[in-house]
């Protein structure tokens, strides 16, 4: 394209700015920038922004729980009922019927690393200390329990893992490199696609440059997931793959293609479904799985009022209303998403700090929010599903993200190896064994007790090691 033609795109979209310093730049950085600006459609980039930047929020006056028939807790569950869930999503596993998609193309920005969240070492005893690595281990140990369980099947879990521009390379390096390696996983049973990228904007609408030959761009949120999985659907389908579990790759505690749920999912027939923790505060700062006119959805913590915050449950008053608090934790029907993968999902604004370069040339890091990144949520298929179900966990159990530096003290990595270390001592004590606190009086906490996902995925089989025992943290099972 002629710079001619460049600049008479560009005017029909407001965006002629982005061309001030074309005429200053060398040859190649010319082309860096015009590649980049071809690279979108300007059209639809801008009528995402008129479209969606400034939309008020929905009403949500006809907010209603989900009904309970549709809403199961593991709180109250019966043995049976969760070994026939575990059984019904280990034969899933077992028949290759499973796949798992990370959510791993955020910037881990907050934590100020300049690595994605999932390769970062958290700091436990186990030697592979990163988020992928615990997730990939997780994997292994469930392929080798559906094995035993069916020897005559393949127990091939699907890994597809989604990342962004910025955290593709460093990511596919560290799981083909350290990652499959260690923990025993198939190359050919992991799948890497990339999420789109989007413009920044400032607040009325004009198009950001990072730098003089650069757009300012960010990935186009977790709910970019369908636009970039629709090419690997008819893959999905020849693999054989019916399931898939969908999660954030910064919850250390989260369970990768968790039997129980899958299981759940399946015997209800489920097509589109999410797993929540309970909300004891009315007013934390997390969405609510909810319907709105009847339809599911994911409302903000921001528009609720205080009094539908507050609200108790009729049947349990002891508990609030609206207390499915959304951890990101999704499970689909593979034909679910082939229905929902081509549907033009709304967009959100999101009012960031986003560094530019201003007309004089000078990058600006600013102080405070200036700019805007259209981002889209992978929540918003709930309201295509015809059959969707709620299954809530132990928030103590299955949910620690990382989200911050551990100067913030909460959501960080300091809490995760906490929680972690936490959830095992708890296992441990469960399977019969006494775990003595740590000699050392300025260890991070009493007990640090880790069990290799290679000995057990969720607690399991740990009797024969640590039943009638005391033992002695630090205590590494592996």
């Amino acid at each position: 394209m002629s710079k001619t033609d460049l600049e008479a795109k560009l005017e029909a979209a407001g965006q002629s700015h982005l061309l001030r310093f074309y005429d200053e730049l060398p040859k190649e950085q010319q082309k860096q920038l015009v590649d980049q600006i071809n690279v979108f459609d300007m059209d639809r980039v801008c009528r995402v922004f008129k479209e969606y930047a400034h939309v008020k929020p929905d009403d949500v006056s006809k907010l209603t729980p989900i009904t309970a028939d549709h809403y199961a807790s593991v709180s109250t569950q019966s043995k049976d009922d969760m070994d026939r869930y575990w059984q019904a999503g280990l034969k899933a596993i077992a028949h290759g019927e499973v796949a798992v998609i990370v959510l791993a193309g955020g910037q881990a920005t907050r934590l100020g690393a300049d690595r994605p969240k999932g390769t970062l070492s958290i700091g436990l005893l186990r030697e592979r200390d990163s988020l992928l690595d615990l997730q990939a281990a997780q994997i292994a140990k469930l392929q080798k329990i559906a094995h035993t369980a069916y020897p005559d099947q393949p127990s091939i879990i699907q890994w597809f893992v989604m990342t962004s521009m910025v955290t593709s390379e460093p990511t596919e390096a560290h799981l083909d490199t350290v990652v499959l390696p260690n923990e025993g996983l198939d190359r050919k049973n992991v799948h890497y696609f990339s999420q789109g990228e989007m413009p920044c904007f400032t607040v009325d609408g004009k198009l950001m440059l990072q730098d003089k030959h650069r757009l300012a761009t960010s990935p186009d949120g977790n709910g970019g997931l369908y636009r970039a999985l629709q090419p690997l659907l008819p893959k999905m389908s020849e693999l054989g793959v019916k399931y898939v579990h969908v999660y954030c790759v910064d919850n250390i505690l989260c369970r990768v293609a968790d039997p129980h749920f899958i299981g759940y999912c399946i015997e209800k027939n489920a097509d589109c479904a999410a797993k929540v923790v309970e909300k004891i505060d009315p007013f934390e700062a997390v969405g609510i799985v909810c319907a709105v006119d009847g339809v599911p959805r994911v409302v903000e913590y921001s528009e609720i009022t205080p009094e539908l915050a507050q609200l108790k449950d009729s049947a349990d008053p002891t508990k609030l209303a609206f207390r499915a608090g959304n951890i990101a934790n999704h499970f689909f029907t593979v034909d679910f998403l082939k229905n929902v993968c081509s549907v033009a999902l709304p967009f959100h604004p999101a009012h960031k700090k986003i560094p530019y370069v201003d007309d004089s040339g000078e990058l600006i890091n600013p102080q405070k929010p200036n700019g805007i990144k259209m981002e889209q949520f992978v929540f918003d298929v709930f309201l295509h599903s015809k059959s969707f179900y709620v299954w809530e966990v132990p928030r103590d159990l299955e949910f620690s993200p990382l989200k911050n530096a551990d100067v913030a003290g909460k959501d960080c990595a300091a809490t995760c190896r906490q929680d972690l270390w936490r959830v095992h001592h708890h296992y441990v004590k469960a399977a019969g064994g006494k775990v003595l606190p740590e000699d050392n009086p300025d260890a991070e906490v009493p007990f640090r007790v880790e069990i290799d996902p290679s000995l057990s995925y969720a607690g399991e089989d740990l009797e024969p090691l640590v039943s009638g025992k005391t033992l002695q943290s630090p205590l590494s099972l592996n």
